[in-house]
């Protein structure tokens, strides 16, 4: 017990002596600059150069990957609508497996999508949009045909 109560009161006493001390007072002194600290200065330029041109990057990629979520939520009322004028439609056997396909195309685009991480350039995004695009087209081409229905 009297151990404890020593341990106890020895940990006490340090921890006030380390909090109440009085702060040590610093020296504040010229530094010259090395060639090797000149070369790290250098190379801390192009790094930093290196992370502006990636910075610019990431964001012309944000923007056109917004482009491409507008176009997927395009895509995807464009189906939605056509699925809803096509229920109980009898059409003739090419026409349905035409308009069937393209359909299937664009629910195939919309449910696996892709994030932003997994992009890697902004072509791959530009070519994803571009595919998205075609198959939008597409249904608004036979949504302008069969109208009237």
């Amino acid at each position: 017990m009297k151990y404890i109560i020593t341990l106890v009161s020895l940990l006490l006493v340090g921890t006030l002596y380390f909090i109440f001390r009085p702060a040590p007072d610093y020296v504040v002194t010229e530094v010259t600059v090395s060639e090797g600290e000149a070369d790290n200065a250098a190379e801390e330029n192009r790094v930093d150069e290196q992370t502006r041109t990636e910075s610019a990057r990431r964001e012309a990629m944000a923007e056109e990957f917004k482009k491409l979520e507008k176009a997927r939520r395009n895509l995807e009322s464009l189906l939605n609508r056509l699925k809803v004028v096509f229920y109980g439609v009898d059409l003739p056997d090419g026409e349905r497996k035409k308009i069937t396909e393209v359909m299937k195309n664009g629910y195939a685009h919309l449910k696996n999508k892709k994030l932003l991480g997994a992009y890697s350039s902004i072509d791959e995004i530009s070519s994803e949009l571009g595919r998205i695009e075609y198959i939008y087209r597409e249904l608004k081409d036979i949504e302008a045909k069969y109208r009237d229905l």
